[in-house]
């Protein structure tokens, strides 16, 4: 896949970073620090530059009311809502209903038409250009093959951040090692037939929600397949490639 000219950027988090700054020093400076942070985030050679920003509305929280209730007494910054105003004042700027800045930087990178650019762990479970700009040095490519058990350890094991707990007692590294015992087109049988043991079921009841299908969906990024651009609109959501 050649790496596309066109940087997609998480501008929720360009916000946060920059409303904190702002809150600690006013907010004179919020316009000189999101200038900075956008700099050090577009890569070389890049000729044009979208910031994703997320909806007010999230259709992971209809699949899954749990999703990210942690969060719910979290304080917000209170410049934040003039950093937002900030971006959308200088930036072009991409807000798609019902998605998170990370399934826009999600569609464009699989698609091969934009570079991810962002600090969020999650991107690493997209194939396509990925840059991490506090971490790597430049972009790089990211293998379907990768990205797929990234995402398939994220499913066992879920994201205490957003309030998905996976499965029951299932770390990072015994996800991986399990994943590494079976050949990679078994991952999704291995990991729906874990879901449905009892010694690894999630500890809460959800009634007529099926967790495994549910966390699978809240912490899988959307990619081209599975969003209409030009209507705005999700065409279909992930599923297992085995029954469940």
């Amino acid at each position: 896949m050649k790496k596309p000219k066109t940087a997609v950027i998480d501008g929720d988090i360009i916000a946060w970073k920059s409303a904190f700054v702002a809150d600690s020093e006013g907010e004179a400076v919020l316009d000189p620090i999101i200038g900075s942070l956008m700099k050090k985030w577009v890569p070389k050679g890049i000729t044009k530059t979208i910031v994703a920003i997320s909806d007010k509305d999230n259709f992971r929280k209809e699949i899954f009311p749990d999703y990210k209730s942690n969060r719910a007494n979290v304080a917000k910054p209170d410049a934040l809502g003039k950093a937002f105003d900030t971006i959308k004042d200088r930036y072009e700027v991409m807000i798609l209903p019902e998605l998170e800045a990370d399934d826009i930087l999600g569609i464009y990178a699989s698609s091969g038409k934009g570079i991810a650019i962002s600090i969020d762990k999650d991107l690493k479970g997209v194939p396509g250009w990925n840059w991490n700009p506090e971490k790597d040095k430049k972009p790089h490519l990211i293998s379907k093959n990768e990205a797929e058990k990234f995402f398939c350890i994220q499913w066992m094991c879920g994201d205490a951040t957003d309030g998905i707990p996976g499965m029951w007692m299932v770390g990072k590294k015994t996800a991986e090692k399990l994943l590494d015992e079976v050949k990679d087109d078994q991952w999704h049988e291995l990991v729906v037939g874990m879901y449905k043991l009892e010694q690894h079921a999630p500890r809460k009841d959800y009634g007529d929600i099926d967790p495994c299908v549910a966390m699978g969906q809240c912490v899988r990024i959307l990619q081209d397949y599975n969003y209409d651009m030009e209507e705005q609109k999700i065409i279909e959501l992930w599923l297992p490639k085995v029954g469940v």
